[in-house]
């Protein structure tokens, strides 16, 4: 399979295994990857420099990256979503866990951009390198996954594929670790949206993720992609490193790291977050869920069948590694029933078309996904503090001692 990822109006084709550039020599991709980085990195209104070296670029809102994408050479910016959403949104409202061991936390920058601009984080040529192999090598899409299934493992719950059933929209609130991931090792906790069939399937995904060979360190970021297939190309990539995202928070960053991230058996801190398609433009927006402010959009132009509805959703941790050993995930422990010790995701809803608010799935409408080194389980609707809960994780390790 070879993959698409179109920065500026530049395509670049790469081998599945290898990020190869066919038919061009060092200087050449040199080249494109200064281009690129001229496409990616726009003049700053001001620059904000953080505690963990991140550089972020405040943007003129009307002339982010994003809008160089051909399919959005004519798209009008949507600072806010629709009053059609706003009213579900208003609906849908949350409350904060009520225990005192469980801490909402707020994620972006301290006094954040300009009003009129956007955080744009400063690509530099090896974060763009890592960015396209990483992409490469793991634009997952697939809802039903078996047991070790092309170096993923997943533990969490779904909805069931082949219902009929369609949504317009996820979210939950995800306990936030920093489980141990090195090298090409992946280890996150993910809320996703996916609609049309094998080869022509578009995705869109938030959560938390460790990802070294994306973001050059260890440490628990926010972090988006988004995807759709066409004939055996994937375009789509993570958080802003190539066009599709519109950003539309000045405080709150795609790939921005957690401030605070929760031990085992101590303090737990929690994200929430909401992945929800406006009825009226039908972009995909994505939401802190707390007090459902915007981060910004993926228009509808980006994808085929999800410029309907979503047809599956799924919520789960995910592991990935190229080697025999898997890393941990969650927490890195399992313990069922105990949630300040396994990680969890409460608060999970799902938006349906002509129910007036988001609410929790049924249990019948929802399967648990489990692979060999991870588990999940105790899932299921407990108050109306909780709404739907389940836990997830595992130590990983070899996968060969998990069958």
């Amino acid at each position: 399979m070879r993959v698409t990822i179109v920065v500026g109006l530049v395509t670049i084709f790469l081998v599945f295994c290898g990020y190869v550039v066919e038919g061009r020599d060092l200087w050449e991709e040199d080249l494109i990857l200064e281009t690129e980085l001229k496409a990616i990195n726009k003049p700053a209104v001001k620059t904000i420099q953080t505690e963990y070296g991140d550089t972020y670029d405040c943007v003129d809102v009307y002339k982010q990256p994003t809008l160089d994408h051909p399919l959005l050479k004519d798209h009008v910016v949507q600072m806010r979503p629709s009053a059609a959403l706003q009213k579900t949104l208003k609906a849908s409202r949350m409350s904060y866990l009520s225990s005192v061991d469980h801490n909402p936390m707020k994620i972006g920058l301290e006094d954040g951009c300009p009003l009129g601009t956007v955080p744009i984080r400063r690509t530099t040529k090896g974060d763009l390198i890592r960015a396209k192999s990483s992409f490469t090598k793991h634009h997952f899409n697939e809802i039903a996954v078996d047991a070790g299934g092309g170096g993923y493992e997943y533990a969490g719950i779904a909805t069931k594929t082949g219902s009929g059933k369609v949504y317009r929209g996820a979210g939950a609130r995800l306990d936030v670790y920093n489980p141990r991931a090195e090298n090409e090792q992946i280890s996150a906790a993910i809320i996703m949206v996916l609609a049309g069939p094998p080869g022509k399937r578009g995705g869109i995904r938030t959560g938390w993720m460790v990802n070294p060979l994306l973001y050059g360190d260890s440490r628990t970021r926010f972090f988006t992609s988004w995807t759709q297939e066409n004939n055996g190309i994937t375009s789509g990539c993570y958080d802003l490193t190539c066009p599709g995202f519109i950003q539309t928070s000045g405080i709150i960053p795609l790939g921005v790291p957690f401030s605070n991230v929760s031990q085992i058996g101590g303090v737990q801190y929690d994200a929430s977050m909401m992945i929800s398609q406006d009825p009226v433009s039908g972009d995909w927006w994505l939401m802190i869920m707390d007090e459902f402010k915007p981060i910004g959009y993926w228009p509808k132009t980006l994808f085929e069948s999800l410029g309907r509805d979503a047809e599956a959703a799924l919520w789960a941790g995910l592991a990935y590694s190229g080697s025999s050993d898997a890393p941990p995930m969650g927490s890195g422990v399992y313990q069922g029933g105990s949630f300040d010790h396994t990680c969890y995701m409460a608060q999970v809803i799902v938006a349906k078309p002509g129910v007036p608010a988001f609410s929790p799935p049924d249990d019948d409408e929802v399967v648990v996904q489990q692979s060999r080194c991870y588990h999940a389980g105790d899932n299921s609707y407990v108050d109306e503090n909780w709404l739907y809960r389940f836990l997830f994780g595992g130590p990983g390790g070899s996968l060969e001692s998990c069958k």
